[in-house]
């Protein structure tokens, strides 16, 4: 009988703006129910008062005062399954990319979840390979981290999350790209990209576009994590893309201004930081053995790093990456700034040597780095300084990809090893420019798979690099000329 009268409680719509609307009666409604009219348009409930309820129309359609909504229970609304995978879908759960209806839904539309307390977390142990030596070797994601990704619009942040995305490829990840506000056109390149080059059989993309309006671009978020939870729950490994949270807190402002909100910092509404840090705090590795590695992108039109947002989802996340458009100009992939960026928890993925070899790495372009101020004011250089010049720009070399160019973790480590050995005295980035393609495939071969092994097993970085030099470099330097 509950039920029943439940499902007949209906509203009346006293004022519209926009697409907000002001309705009278559901007592029962609550915030984030979904309220549908007799067209089977639907509504979210975002605001209650004593007499009236605030909606946001989440279809594009024309609410006039004195149409009905009806407060339903909250069945099952959206569609989740491995179903869904090489589809595009809107926020709704909609399919949008001309390739048939979607299965029934089977799970109700949950915009708000707490993120659960430290016991239903496990430990950030797993690395997420990107398949970029940068990243992988330098600043690492683990499994389960919240690594923001931020640059200039046009600083190659995109391809990055494609290339990395295709990286997955055999490793059962589970991978959801949430657009928001993106244009159709880019939305059919990120499509045309990703499942034309494998990335089908695991990736699907949940997209709020430009033509869509603000409601439905302000809930994607919560339904890409939505989503990622579920799959998360069976035990998998989740990577979330929101692309991006620059563009959200537009549309939240914007939501904010038009329901007559007091305007807090840069007119964005006064609870922005919760509202998205809420969101970014359930991403995480679960007891259960499931993870959700959450990838906020923010880009902007300046090289801004000190705005509200900006700082803002820096301090919720785990690291961020800093992208350069002067750098993806030149041709530089990843194109990362490494001394602007930073992995908090990532390193707790790295195996012993790949820790080691990180810190030398670290040192040697940071030391690189001061030499080649030294330069600008025309000093003279000792040996060891053109020694550290040298081989900072070799590892500059090696560690710049095409994109497409992926590259296993242990041919890095070994590949990065080699600035470190006898194999790199006297010679340049020149020399192994020409060179980089016998040593590629020589440090791939079979001829090296017993010292690739040692890059999960040694835990002295010195004995590793003996290894290297005495069973690698031989055979590279009768490989390489000069």
């Amino acid at each position: 009988m509950e039920q029943q009268l439940y499902n007949k409680e209906i509203g009346i719509v006293r004022a519209t703006k926009h697409y907000l609307v002001s309705i009278e009666g559901l007592p029962s409604a609550r915030v984030h129910d979904i309220i549908v009219n007799s067209e089977g348009e639907r509504a979210l409930v975002t605001g209650l008062s004593h007499d009236a309820i605030e909606a946001v129309l989440l279809d594009q359609s024309d609410v006039r005062p004195g149409e009905q909504f009806e407060l339903r229970a909250q069945e099952d609304q959206l569609a989740i399954g491995d179903f869904l995978m090489g589809r595009v879908i809107n926020p709704l759960g909609d399919p949008i990319d001309g390739k048939g209806a979607l299965p029934p839904r089977n799970a109700p539309l949950v915009l708000e979840r707490e993120a659960g307390d430290l016991a239903r977390r496990g430990p950030i142990q797993r690395q997420l390979m990107s398949g970029y030596a940068l990243v992988d070797a330098v600043l690492p994601i683990a499994k389960g981290q919240r690594q923001l990704l931020m640059g200039p619009i046009q600083s190659g942040v995109e391809p990055f999350c494609r290339e990395l995305i295709r990286n997955q490829a055999g490793t059962d990840t589970v991978c959801i790209y949430t657009t928001i506000g993106k244009s159709g056109a880019m939305i059919r390149r990120l499509a045309e990209v990703l499942f034309e080059g494998g990335a089908s059989a695991y990736t699907y993309i949940i997209a709020g576009t430009s033509e869509d309006g603000a409601p439905l671009n302000t809930i994607a978020p919560s339904v890409g994590m939505f989503m990622a939870e579920y799959f998360s729950e069976q035990g998998k490994d989740v990577v979330l893309i929101l692309d991006d949270l620059y563009t959200h807190a537009k549309y939240l402002r914007e939501k904010a201004l038009l329901e007559g909100r007091l305007p807090g910092r840069e007119s964005y509404p006064g609870d922005i930081f919760y509202q998205q840090a809420h969101l970014i705090e359930r991403a995480g590795s679960f007891e259960q053995g499931g993870s959700i590695t959450l990838l906020p992108l923010l880009q902007t039109d300046i090289e801004a790093t000190t705005d509200l947002i900006m700082t803002n989802v820096m301090g919720t996340t785990d690291g961020h990456l800093q992208f350069s458009s002067a750098l993806y100009a030149q041709g530089t992939f990843p194109p990362i700034l490494e001394q602007e960026s930073v992995t908090r928890v990532g390193k707790h993925a790295h195996t012993v040597i790949q820790k080691q070899l990180a810190t030398s790495i670290t040192t040697l372009l940071a030391d690189a780095k001061e030499q080649e101020r030294f330069t600008q004011f025309g000093s003279e250089l000792s040996e060891a300084s053109r020694t550290i010049l040298a081989m900072g720009s070799v590892l500059r070399l090696l560690m710049n990809q095409n994109e497409g160019e992926r590259l296993p973790v242990d041919v890095q480590v070994v590949l990065l090893a080699l600035v470190f050995t006898s194999f790199s005295t006297g010679k340049d980035a020149t020399f192994f420019s020409k060179n980089l393609h016998p040593i590629l495939e020589y440090v791939r071969s079979d001829a090296c798979v017993s010292v690739r092994d040692l890059v999960s097993k040694e835990r002295d970085l010195n004995k590793f690099l003996a290894k290297v030099e005495h069973e690698v470099v031989p055979p590279l330097q009768s490989l390489c000329h000069t």
